[in-house]
């Protein structure tokens, strides 16, 4: 892994926070002064804008453009297109800066496009996930969702999310390179933000491919850990953590967190796993975790934290992601998670932020 995609420099947290005010404070104020029925539409044909951006990873258009701008009668020949139809999904894009059209017909990469090439610290296959062919007919049955708060994926296709990934490889490979990337983009900024080598064993329990431990045993060479996960997600962990040359220092062990979880670890993190699922489930997890766990140990949650206000939110986004996607999960409030952790055992000792949308919630046992 490029040590660029390891330590990313990013301004300090309040400079971050103060430009999204800003940003905020501007769109609000540029929405007001026009008509709503003109906002409205300008929202709605964002549509267009998400899909040709992952239309655009998938047909690998980036890395097509790596090296030197081209013609869009050599792009077409290269993506297998026709050259009129990508001409005008190309200049629509290139439109909202996500790629640059130059004279002649000949495009060539923006920062925003390299984004999703096919490298690391990209989120192609985030792209590819979110608003490609499967989750973008889930996401056509919202209306459903909302209607019944069935999840689409046991309404469409008459079984439990899990179950389906676990029958498709092919989709759950997808699934798979999603998570990865989004655990590339932001271990480096997670290790800046938490003290990892106050931890002597740390288990990551749903710790899918171990990017986020591979990350954190390179940075504190006396720290070992344990990845827990289903067989069918850690299957090229071993191939990961050898890369990252940690592979001596960190187990892993396949399970499900219903059955066990690996005793007597210092730190156990849950990344992303409580937002799949329904409040009864999330307490018997952190219930299982909490019994394997010593006196001393602490539990770190890395999850989206939804709050009280009327601003724009990552995470109010992904709630409805998990609406269609999960059976019960959701994305949190403070208050909601304070209770969990309550009702589960834990005492909730902080809350961390960071420049990512994932804080840091740290309970130790009760």
């Amino acid at each position: 892994m490029p040590d660029k995609a390891k330590h990313k420099k990013l301004p300090p947290l309040f400079v971050i926070k103060a430009t999204m005010g800003l940003r905020n404070f501007l769109v609000k104020i540029t929405k007001g002064m026009l008509p709503a029925n003109f906002v409205m539409l300008e929202e709605a044909s964002a549509i267009w804008k998400a899909k040709s951006i992952e239309v655009a990873a998938q047909l690998n258009i980036s890395d097509y453009l790596e090296e030197k701008p081209l013609p869009i009668s050599q792009l077409a020949a290269l993506a297998e297109c026709n050259e009129d139809a990508l001409y005008r999904m190309m200049r629509t894009l290139a439109g909202e800066g996500i790629y640059k059209e130059l004279s002649d017909k000949h495009f060539t990469n923006t920062k925003l496009s390299k984004a999703i090439q096919t490298k690391e610290d990209s989120v192609k296959y985030f792209v590819m996930h979110h608003v490609g062919v499967n989750n973008w007919d889930l996401v056509g049955d919202l209306l459903n969702c909302v209607k019944t708060g069935e999840n689409a994926i046991t309404h469409k296709f008459g079984m439990e999310p899990f179950e389906y990934l676990e029958k498709h490889p092919e989709k759950n490979n997808i699934f798979n390179k999603a998570m990865t990337e989004t655990a590339e983009l932001s271990g480096s900024i997670f290790l800046n933000a938490y003290n990892f080598c106050n931890y002597k064993k740390i288990i990551d329990i749903g710790g899918g491919q171990g990017h986020l431990l591979a990350q954190i045993l390179e940075k504190f060479p006396a720290t070992e850990a344990i990845l827990f996960d289903q067989a069918h997600v850690v299957g090229d962990a071993l191939n990961l953590l050898k890369q990252n040359g940690v592979d001596d220092r960190c187990s892993i062990v396949e399970g499900s967190f219903f059955a066990s979880i690996p005793p007597n670890g210092d730190l156990y993190i849950l990344k992303n796993i409580l937002h799949d699922w329904d409040d009864s489930t999330s307490a018997e997890i952190l219930q299982k975790i909490r019994a394997a766990m010593l006196p001393h140990s602490k539990l770190l949650l890395i999850e989206t934290i939804i709050k009280p206000n009327n601003k724009p939110s990552f995470g109010k986004f992904i709630d409805l992601q998990m609406l269609i996607g999960t059976s019960g999960g959701k994305e949190r409030t403070l208050e909601e998670f304070t209770k969990l952790l309550t009702e589960a055992g834990f005492a909730f000792r902080r809350v961390i932020e960071n420049a990512t949308p994932f804080s840091f919630i740290e309970a130790v046992t009760n």
